[in-house]
């Protein structure tokens, strides 16, 4: 091999592996979309479901850092995050509805926090032209509650894990509205209300 063949094999290794980075965090919201999809068939509580669904949680933990961190922060990861994120919910949703006997007063109330979540939608609509959902702290904490609720719902009494989970998403659905009511830019980051005012202060 030539002096000439090496450097273009080494060069031709580097653009595969740089490519391969940029795409990793796609690569890793696809496979949760995936798995997620996966959650709906399996049977509620079974080894395979809460092996998906803690892959789920894992993954949605590590592809935002692993975007940022490889600069390949994308409208397609964006979407594939929130795939995943509706998929996860509705394999939760379906434990909920089918396995476990939820308060009625509970229903009622994620049907307010629903409509939050939508009315925060609308406003990013009227006030940016498209609807998205922004990825506020206490979003990312109700991704958490969320997340070990399998875990703890047979443990903890029904009632008490349906007020906490109500509790923080009331809170995530209101900071959801507050952020599309006074942010300007059309990010889905995490953000909070505390430091959104903050830097609007900053600004001034």
């Amino acid at each position: 091999m030539t002096t000439a063949d090496s450097a273009s094999g080494r060069a031709f290794r580097f653009r595969k592996g740089k490519n391969m980075k940029k795409h990793l965090a796609n690569i890793i919201s696809g496979s949760r979309v995936l798995c997620a999809a996966a959650l709906l068939l399996c049977s509620e509580f079974s080894a395979l479901f809460v092996s998906l669904y803690t892959y789920c949680g894992f993954s949605d933990l590590i592809d935002g850092p692993v975007a940022r961190k490889t600069k390949s922060v994308s409208v397609l990861g964006t979407h594939l995050d929130t795939a995943g994120d509706v998929l996860t919910y509705s394999a939760m949703a379906k434990i909920l509805v089918f396995s476990i006997d939820i308060p009625i007063w509970a229903f009622i109330w994620f049907s307010f926090i629903l409509a939050g979540f939508l009315t925060s939608a609308v406003i990013s609509k009227v006030r940016k032209g498209k609807f998205y959902f922004v990825h506020t702290l206490f979003c990312k904490i109700m991704g958490g509650v969320f997340f070990v609720l399998p875990f703890v719902i047979t443990r903890i009494k029904v009632y008490v894990c349906a007020l906490v989970l109500c509790s923080v998403s009331s809170v995530a659905a209101g900071e959801s509205i507050l952020v599309q009511l006074k942010s300007n830019d059309n990010t889905t980051n995490v953000l909070s209300v505390r430091k959104l005012l903050k830097e609007s202060k900053d600004n001034k």
